[in-house]
């Protein structure tokens, strides 16, 4: 079989890119086209967009707008702020090396509008997707691509903790404390009793909009390129791995008896305490592999 070169099928179908409105991603997660460079713009955003080089015709792959957020070998995001004053967050993710990771199935750029429409339907505050591409060869995804906009005076739920949180006076610190951990555990209840699943909510995926006494304004979720809705008979994988992406971060900041208690939230009032025990041995031990390692940050009193 002939060699696939990413840079050189890039550089070949730079001019062969068309826009479209967003794709109709069914629950089946298929991929949205099988060949070519395509880029979807929700409705008012291509014009917007093609200032930063996201249009027809264009490689978007190398876009180098902006503030880098975050970089690692496959994913980048940046932070870019458009002409009329909107902020975006531009994430691509490059497949090169790996070309048959999501052959004929939909990339990660693609199953977070998935996973971004599943959550607003059920009623749960989310980044606005506003444009999303892919560029496959046969199948074979090349690179995708996310733009979402900015959630203005929201930090990331694990900054928050660590720079605000944490030097809060003891009373308003509980306070704090009770009302996020209110938030995120309705929010997951309602994920879950869809069976839908995160995959990743962990701390840096939540953000958070601090008010002036320490406490929280808002709630939201971001970057989910794994969601997916899961059978009856596999959702308490789901339920697990959700639950112990969100305790790896809370070992540094909270007790065991507060993490116990959450779960106790989470399950409801009917479940008894070996109920809550089982699932946080479950959690226990599905972190076993890769333990985090826990940083007991001091409070102040």
């Amino acid at each position: 079989m002939e060699e696939l070169d990413p840079a050189s099928y890039l550089r070949a179908n730079e001019n062969k890119s068309q826009a479209y409105s967003f794709p109709p991603i069914n629950r089946w997660r298929l991929p949205c086209h099988l060949h070519g460079n395509r880029i979807y713009f929700a409705p008012g955003w291509e014009e917007k967009l093609q200032e930063i080089g996201l249009s027809q015709g264009r490689r978007w792959d190398t876009i180098e707008a902006g503030e880098a957020i975050a970089i690692n070998k496959r994913t980048r995001t940046r932070r870019i702020t458009l002409s009329g004053g909107e902020v975006v967050y531009f994430k691509r993710y490059l497949m090169f090396g790996r070309p048959f990771r999501f052959f004929l199935r939909p990339g990660q750029a693609a199953v977070e509008i998935y996973s971004y429409r599943q959550m607003k339907k059920l009623g749960l505050p989310i980044a606005e997707p506003v444009a999303v591409g892919e560029i496959r060869r046969w199948g074979s995804l090349f690179a995708g691509c996310i733009v979402t906009r900015e959630i203005p005076g929201t930090v990331t739920l694990r900054e928050y903790a660590a720079k605000e949180w944490i030097i809060l006076p003891a009373a308003r610190r509980r306070r704090a404390y009770t009302d996020i951990s209110a938030t995120i555990c309705r929010h997951l209840q309602t994920m879950h009793r869809h069976r839908f699943f995160h995959f990743d909510p962990k701390w840096r995926n939540i953000l958070i909009r601090p008010e002036a006494d320490g406490g929280s304004a808002g709630l939201w979720w971001i970057d989910c390129p794994r969601g997916r809705r899961l059978p009856a008979w596999y959702a308490e994988h789901g339920r697990v791995r959700d639950l112990a992406s969100l305790c790896r971060r809370a070992l540094s900041f909270l007790s065991r008896s507060q993490r116990l208690r959450f779960l106790h939230a989470y399950c409801g009032p009917e479940a008894s305490r070996a109920d809550i025990k089982r699932l946080a041995r479950k959690i226990d031990r599905f972190m076993q592999p890769k333990m985090p390692k826990i940083h007991k940050l001091s409070t102040n009193s």
